[in-house]
């Protein structure tokens, strides 16, 4: 079995190039050629031996060096291309791909690991992680084990969304969620609203978590109060409503907040008339009854380039430079204010 290539040191890169160590740090260091001090004959020896001492040795220093394949690695838990996965991927694949357009580098998307009971595996034994500079991870729910591993890896990635699986410090570019979600809560009690439903799927991931949190938080401070209802509920909530005096319904995302509208206007109920409405998602394109949904816009195309960003400043920079690096960003989802969100009705009204 071949052993471990060990790492190439600056010293003998020095060596090789005839340059002083101070030199080969500063091209390592200068990928994009701007320090000047460096003339362009020493900066070329100095990379003619890197790839000489590193062709095999040390992929790490070749990235470093300006050495690498300008491929950026695509990596998605769950099937991203079926019809029902691309009104989340879609806006994803398609920032990613703009991004990748704009720096000169190639996607390639793995997708040899097979998707068992739902997700992928990253490490996978078809996975070809290596093939790739980086990779950008794509998925509702991640495993905290792989992320932690190639933060202890040193493998330059950046995981779209927040995460919080593994107290690892993983690289991610995600959307901040309660801010959005305290406004949209804010304005549904300035329209009078005191009673509200909240549907979620019950999924555990960061996100989900992050906009039930602030439903709860809502809930505990006499802002709105809440009743949490699994989707699976959704043909009682006309029952619910009645029952606690709701006169308003959020759920989790758009497509969640159709069905609920769904089973409302099948029990004779008219929205917003009845029941206001809202999702805690991205609702451009989504109306009823020509009324346009209340919700976010949610920036993913964004999200996505920012993210392609970050691994690119991780790629060029030496992993122990990365914890003075900025990994952990999120973005702003703006409120859609729609037309699903009317004044409550009087409680004192008899409603004749």
């Amino acid at each position: 079995m071949p052993s471990k290539p060990r790492r190439v040191t600056q010293r003998e890169i020095a060596q090789i190039a005839g340059v002083s160590q101070t030199t080969v740090s500063m091209v390592l260091n200068d990928r994009d050629g701007t320090n000047v001090r460096i003339p362009e004959a020493t900066r070329a020896r100095v990379k003619q031996a890197i790839e000489q001492a590193t062709y095999v040795a040390d992929p790490a220093a070749r990235r470093l060096a300006g050495l690498d394949n300008q491929i950026v690695g695509v990596f998605t838990y769950e099937p991203a291309l079926s019809p029902e996965s691309m009104d989340f991927y879609g806006p994803l694949l398609n920032g990613l791909e703009r991004a990748a357009e704009r720096i000169g580098c190639d996607l390639l998307f793995f997708t040899s690991s097979p998707v068992e009971d739902g997700t992928r595996s990253l490490f996978h034994r078809r996975t070809r992680l290596r093939l790739a500079d980086g990779c950008i991870l794509l998925g509702q729910q991640m495993v905290g084990s792989e992320l932690g591993r190639l933060v202890a890896e040193q493998f330059p990635f950046v995981a779209v969304g927040r995460r919080d699986e593994t107290t690892a410090a993983v690289p991610y570019v995600g959307i901040d969620y309660v801010t959005p979600t305290n406004e949209l809560i804010a304005a549904a009690a300035a329209a009078g609203h005191q009673q509200a439903l909240y549907v979620h799927r019950g999924r555990d991931s960061p996100t989900a978590r992050d906009r039930r949190g602030a439903v709860e938080s809502a809930s505990a401070s006499g802002q709105l109060s809440f009743l949490l209802v699994g989707e699976e509920r959704i043909p009682e909530l006309p029952r619910l409503a009645r029952a606690t005096g709701a006169t308003m319904i959020i759920g989790e995302d758009a497509f969640l907040t159709e069905d609920v509208i769904l089973s409302l206007t099948a029990a004779g109920l008219s929205v917003p008339a009845d029941l206001s409405i809202a999702a805690l998602g991205e609702v451009r394109g989504h109306r009823t009854d020509g009324h346009a949904l209340a919700g976010f816009h949610v920036p993913r195309e964004q999200v996505a380039a920012a993210a392609l960003e970050l691994l690119q400043q991780l790629i060029i920079t030496d992993p122990q430079s990365w914890p003075g690096l900025d990994t952990q960003r999120l973005m702003r989802a703006e409120v859609e204010p729609g037309d699903t969100i009317v004044t409550a009705p009087n409680p004192d009204q008899d409603g004749s």
